[in-house]
């Protein structure tokens, strides 16, 4: 259960950027196991929603996950897997080591990180990709190895931000399935950025329309699509 309650995020003035009230008391909740996909216009506060959860830049509010407030908790220790678009990988490290950064990082024993890593990479078909660097692979390929980075963490929560917009139209559908297969398989609750309206209607549970910081609308595909404000949101 994922429960977020006024939350707010303020982008303080700079030498070239005013002062930018990204997020304005936010508020609302998902069930275990839902697919949320958050759109709107750039700008909007969709990066922004993202940021607050992870703690990675200081917000006000609550974030309660399962009851409790994680909202004062060092973003490593909140137990979350963010996928951005840029995948994030280390370029010095081999597919396999990179997948299994977060088992090593809570020193899991070596036999669960070799049975974990290749367990997720040969339902993501990346199994042959595990002696490559980084900057060997494909964008799609590359994605993949985020992908599975974030699976075998096992987190409470999984933050997707635009993770498809670096690979290439053609290949686009099929990410797209696989990452709501895979995140389906395992019960978990994610919630999934993207400016795609398409990609939103195929992949949420639940849409959330976000602009100026603030919601617009809430609820599944079907209903947001009967009454209009999908259609009619400018993207």
């Amino acid at each position: 259960m994922i429960e977020i309650k006024d939350l707010s995020l303020k982008y303080p003035k700079t030498r070239h950027n005013p002062e930018v009230l990204a997020l304005k008391n936010v508020s609302f909740s998902l069930e275990e196991g839902t697919f949320l996909v958050v759109v709107g216009p750039s700008g909007s506060g969709k990066t922004s929603l993202l940021r607050a959860i992870t703690g990675i830049y200081p917000s006000h509010g609550k974030i309660l996950i399962n009851n409790k407030d994680i909202s004062k908790i060092h973003p490593s220790d909140r137990n979350i897997s963010y996928v951005s678009q840029e995948y994030a990988l280390y370029p010095h490290l081999t597919i396999f080591d990179n997948i299994a950064f977060p088992l090593k990082a809570k020193r899991a024993p070596k036999e669960e990180i070799i049975k974990e890593v290749y367990e997720v990479s040969e339902a993501l078909g990346i199994s042959h990709l595990m002696n490559r660097k980084p900057s060997e692979l494909s964008g799609g390929q590359q994605q993949r190895v985020a992908l599975a980075r974030a699976l075998v963490k096992k987190p409470s929560l999984y933050l997707f931000d635009e993770p498809l917009s670096n690979i290439s139209v053609d290949s686009r559908e099929e990410a797209r399935n696989l990452i709501k297969d895979e995140i389906k398989k395992r019960k978990a609750t994610s919630i999934y950025v993207t400016h795609d309206m398409k990609e939103a209607i195929q992949l949420g549970d639940k849409i959330l329309v976000i602009s100026d910081g603030e919601i617009k609308a809430y609820g599944e595909p079907n209903e947001l699509l009967s009454l209009g404000i999908i259609n009619s949101f400018d993207r």
